[in-house]
């Protein structure tokens, strides 16, 4: 009798596939890694439509969306792809970088020629929900739905 083949080896039957537990506890780091990625996308997505968006509309969509009478710095905040595409001083929004993000440099009043909105400053609040919004953005694929 060959003494490695004495262990018993278990497995799953999973859709009607049979899966051995080897296999699915090598592949576990894989499928949370995923499952961290899928809802990491979802997380910024929901920020934007929950946080974002709403501010932006309220705030900004007068001067910088595809509605304005008067796109001011070809600037358009109505859709992520005009967020990232930016305007006349480069992208708004640089993914995961608060600091970098010519936006938030803008609404946290840090630019003297560019403090917005100009009727006054957000709340902290506010801009904190836009910050969160940047960090938790890594990859933008997704073109929010333009109401």
């Amino acid at each position: 009798m060959d003494e490695s083949n004495q262990g018993v080896d278990l497995y799953f039957v999973i859709f009607g596939c049979r899966i051995s537990v080897k296999v699915l506890v090598l592949s576990l780091p894989l499928v949370l890694f995923l499952a961290a990625v899928v809802a990491h996308g979802a997380d910024s997505a929901a920020l934007f439509d929950q946080k974002v968006k709403p501010l932006l509309a309220h705030h900004c969509y007068d001067c910088h969306s595809e509605k304005s009478k008067e796109l001011k710095g070809n600037l358009k905040l109505d859709s992520l792809d005009g967020i990232m595409k930016g305007g006349d001083n480069g992208p708004a929004v640089v993914p995961g970088d608060v600091e970098n993000s010519f936006l938030l440099r803008a609404i946290r009043y840090q630019e003297a020629d560019y403090q917005m909105p100009p009727s006054g400053r957000l709340s902290d609040e506010e801009i904190a929900g836009i910050e969160a919004w940047v960090k938790a953005l890594k990859n933008p694929k997704r073109k929010p739905a333009n109401k």
